[in-house]
């Protein structure tokens, strides 16, 4: 599994909207929309903001472990 697809299946665990998602990091449901298709990266400042929301890693997001 892809980091984006990671991301989404966190965020729908965590039983957010994209929306919910947007305003909990500061950034715009668009940005989460991108993500989550892979045509943008979150930048590792938001990427670590991300990790600490949706209470994972960033080893399991990235596939490092």
């Amino acid at each position: 599994m892809s980091f984006y697809e990671k991301l989404k299946a966190a965020r729908k665990a965590a039983g957010l909207t994209q929306k919910q998602f947007a305003d909990m990091l500061g950034v715009y449901q668009k940005d989460i929309s991108r993500w989550e298709t892979g045509e943008v990266s979150p930048s590792i400042e938001t990427l670590k903001e991300i990790c600490i929301q949706l209470k994972t890693s960033a080893d399991e997001l990235l596939e490092l472990k």
